[in-house]
């Protein structure tokens, strides 16, 4: 039995057809090549020693024809032994594999898995000393592990496998001696728990792959998928395949159990990411290592003060420094790169971690971006407006102040120097820029405590005959004829719902859509924008600012009294409606930021009311 061959042979799973992949390798490239040729022979014929040249149409006419001497034709022939050609028929036929299995062939193959494992269990103990004796087990279980990923096609079975307990046996080949088998084993579970089995899929086959993810869960296959990682090569490429393989799988675990992200972080696949993504060689692994740890930092405060407590915070400023003064190769890197401002912005939303981001001179980082005009750009003003958003944003405010961001931040906030910023860079919106932008103003005059910092930050608005007061005022007017658009459609909509006489849910699920497509179309800009102008009228003791305010809101048809209706609407949305504060505690359990949400709604009427 040629066992290297079989071992080379892919499967073409169905369900692996619109999957992500790894990009091919120069040999397969080659294949794909030869594909697409008008002879199907030619690609067998590259295949396997001993080979030669095709048959060409002229030799089939006679022209070339094998003679007496090559009755065979060995030379001419497809060159392929009988086991080789069974192997390519099994290829061939992965197209043709059948939509579904029932539960007796799902069982038949079980039984034939377990005969095969079981097999090379004895031969490896009773030949321990001559691998030449197990060997052929080995490659006849390869086969057989492969061939159990039909077992994808019905979903719906999978509490049969559990049943029978082929979830451990699937799990026990994680730590086979020989890591081919531990990579066929981590590629058939990334083919059984594939989320798109379940897309659109029977509620039985939904609930076949909750049922497995779980077994697969409940008998440690975090711990011994992330334990097999330790022993991958990637600079062997079915290693690098099987490192992929592995990410593929935690994610479709997360994605079948989002709660199952923090039972991840409990096992060392956390430390794993970090340590991938310092790599300096940019590869698909890498990238994806930034992905998993993007899925892992959302909507979890235990992952990120875990990811704190691994010093991730320097790591990943260490990694995004590189990016200061260069722009990432191509797509893949700049989703790397995005990947991990995110995970940046993720992590900021804690206390703890904004300090350990100005301890680690994060701010400084990020104006240095800003001022570079790279790519990273963008993504550096999002991560201030994260940093310094908040009660907990308060020291980076007044350290930004400190190092000068106001040099910086003002530019931005006036579109000045931007015209050596290529287009290319542009993937985000003007909006988006203005967003964040108003978003660390608003951030700083909520939260600069110094008198000393407020007084240069007011004295901004001042300079240049009150340039930034205009600028302020003709983001106002952008975003309130934006919204005012929006409002009309709104108006239109709500009339149509009053004649079809909706339920209480319907209606509110309308209301909803409502208030998102506002903000979509800038409300929430708008606000901040108006509560900027708000502050600087109300901290400015001579009356220049406002004076100014209200001669620009008259030529454009508004008044004060159109800043304050935004203002109160916008109070009326900060935290969790409903929320109040009994004896100093919120009575929301587990809202923890409904005492700074108070403070902020009574702080946004406040200047509201002083204009």
């Amino acid at each position: 039995m040629n066992v290297d061959a079989i071992f080379k042979v892919p499967t073409v799973p169905a369900s692996s057809l619109n999957k992500r992949k790894l990009p091919p390798t120069h040999d397969e490239a080659y294949l794909k090549r030869l594909k697409t040729e008008d002879d199907d022979d030619d690609l067998r014929t590259g295949w396997g020693p001993g080979t030669s040249r095709p048959i060409h149409d002229s030799a089939k006419k006679g022209k070339g024809a094998p003679t007496d001497e090559d009755e065979e034709g060995r030379f001419y022939g497809d060159g392929l032994s009988a086991e080789q050609k069974e192997i390519w028929d099994i290829v061939d036929a992965g197209e043709e594999a059948p939509a579904t299995i029932d539960l007796p062939t799902l069982k038949k193959m079980v039984l034939k898995f377990e005969r095969v494992i079981n097999k090379n269990q004895d031969l490896r103990v009773k030949h321990a000393d001559n691998p030449l004796k197990f060997i052929e087990s080995e490659a006849d279980l390869d086969e057989e592990i492969k061939n159990m990923v039909t077992a994808s096609a019905s979903p719906e079975l999978y509490p049969t496998l559990v049943d029978l307990g082929t979830h451990v046996t699937i799990l026990g080949l994680l730590s086979h001696e020989n890591t081919d088998i531990s990579i066929a084993a981590v590629e058939l579970l990334s083919e059984l728990t594939d989320e798109d089995l379940v897309t659109e899929a029977t509620e039985e086959a939904e609930e076949g792959m909750k049922v497995l993810v779980k077994a697969l869960v409940d008998n440690d296959a975090l711990s011994l998928l992330v334990q097999n990682l330790n022993r991958l090569n990637e600079a062997q490429e079915e290693d690098k395949q099987g490192v992929f393989n592995t990410l593929s799988v935690i994610e479709n675990f997360i994605a079948v159990d989002p709660a199952l992200s923090e039972h991840v972080v409990k096992t060392s696949f956390l430390q794993y990411l970090l340590q991938r993504i310092r790599v300096k060689a940019f590869d698909s692994n890498r990238q994806y290592a930034s992905e998993m740890l993007s899925v892992l930092m959302n909507n979890s405060r235990p992952n990120r003060l875990r990811l704190a407590e691994l010093e991730g915070i320097d790591t990943l400023l260490r990694v995004l420094s590189g990016y200061k003064r260069r722009d990432p190769k191509d797509a893949d890197e700049v989703e790397l790169m995005e990947n991990l401002f995110d995970v940046l912005c993720a992590a900021l939303s804690e206390k703890e971690i904004k300090q350990l981001f100005l301890e680690g001179e994060g701010l400084e980082l990020m104006i240095l971006m800003i001022k570079e005009k790279k790519m990273a750009r963008m993504r550096a003003i999002k991560v201030l407006s994260h940093a310094m958003l908040g009660a907990n944003g308060a020291a980076c405010c007044s350290h930004f102040v400190e190092i000068f961001g106001l040099k910086t931040l003002f530019p931005l906030f006036m579109r000045k120097g931007l015209k050596t910023y290529k287009k290319e860079y542009k993937s985000h919106s003007d909006s988006e820029e203005d967003e964040h932008v108003m978003s660390i103003l608003a951030s700083l005059f909520r939260t600069l405590s110094s008198l000393d910092a407020r007084e240069r930050l007011v004295a901004k608005f001042m300079e240049a005959d009150f340039e930034k007061v205009g600028r302020l005022l003709q983001i106002h007017e952008q975003y309130s004829a934006r919204v005012q658009v929006v409002d009309l459609a709104i108006a239109k909509r709500k009339a149509e719902r009053e004649e079809e006489d909706l339920t209480e849910d319907e209606n509110a699920i309308e209301e909803e859509e409502d208030f998102l497509d506002r903000l979509t179309a800038g409300f929430f800009t708008l606000q901040l924008t108006d509560f900027v102008i708000a502050f600087a009228c109300y901290e400015d003791a001579g009356g220049k600012i406002k004076e100014r305010v209200k001669i620009g809101l008259e030529q454009i048809g508004h008044s004060l009294d159109t800043i304050k209706g935004v203002l109160k609407e916008y109070a009326d949305n900060v935290g969790e409606k409903g929320a109040t504060v009994v004896d100093g505690k919120s009575t929301i359990e587990g809202d923890a930021d409904a005492e700074y949400a108070q403070r902020e709604r009574a702080m946004i009427l406040g200047v509201a009311e002083a204009l």
